[in-house]
């Protein structure tokens, strides 16, 4: 069947309409990106809100208001207990202010680790994620860890005697590097599940567009991983790139 050209002007505006519509209703349209973590689908913490879903946007403030931990403790478990303004403090800091410290690094897994193991959740961090000794003291006062849980992060912590914490120019180089560099969001075959959390979307996003299974690690491209669990890559990038387009 033939449409017109006159008719198709006022067909697909209708579309389009009727796509946010179904997208906004779906609860995958989104002006801005959440700051609402995803949460555990199963389990006995089902419903509880995830630290694996924390993101370098994340600021010490959004994590007070989710997970309840105050941002002046956020701040002293991570060696910047000088800022005037702890919940302004954003993760995406760490890498800018410590990066790799030997074989360890300082960056916004720490942090998903640290909020996890403070609140008791379960959480897996990635092989080179460390842990600040001040933060493991803080652990031991006052999360909701056993001895031996205590033990096990013994092996990741790092010492930040003798670094030097210049917020200023941290969040300096952050704003700077953040104006220069443009950041190109199209889902392509070496994206990682990392990127897409990066670029704005949630876990349970990410999981509904794989059909309800859980998502792969942070640094595993998701091509690779549709290709493990017989999912066209097609599938999921038109599911999601939609909605990392009207971010």
């Amino acid at each position: 069947m033939k449409v017109s050209a006159k008719t198709a002007a006022v067909i697909l505006p209708l579309f389009f309409i009727i796509g946010i519509v179904g997208t906004m209703a779906s609860g995958y349209w989104k002006t801005e990106s959440s700051k609402d973590p995803a949460k555990y689908n199963t389990g006995q913490f089902a419903g509880e809100s995830n630290p694996a879903d924390i993101r370098g946007s994340y600021s010490f403030g959004n994590v007070e208001e989710v997970f309840g931990i105050p941002a002046e403790t956020t701040a002293k478990a991570f060696g910047m207990s000088d800022s005037d303004y702890p919940a302004a403090l954003q993760a995406k800091l760490f890498e800018e202010v410590y990066g790799f410290i030997g074989d360890w690094e300082i960056g916004t897994d720490s942090l998903r680790l640290f909020v996890a193991r403070y609140k008791g959740l379960p959480y897996e961090p990635e092989e080179t994620t460390g842990l600040p000794q001040p933060a493991w003291n803080i652990l031991k006062k006052e999360g909701a860890l056993t001895e031996a849980e205590l033990a096990e992060l013994e092996g990741r912590l790092v010492s930040l005697d003798g670094i030097e914490v210049n917020l200023e120019e941290a969040i300096a180089a952050e704003e700077e590097h953040e104006e220069t560099v443009v950041t190109d969001t199209t889902i392509k075959g070496k994206t990682t599940f990392g990127d897409l959390y990066t670029w704005g979307l949630t876990e349970a996003q990410v999981s509904e567009a794989l059909g309800g299974v859980e998502p792969g690690p942070r640094t595993m491209p998701v091509r690779d991983y549709c290709g493990e669990i017989d999912l066209e890559f097609s599938v999921l990038k038109e599911a999601l790139q939609p909605i990392l387009d009207s971010m």
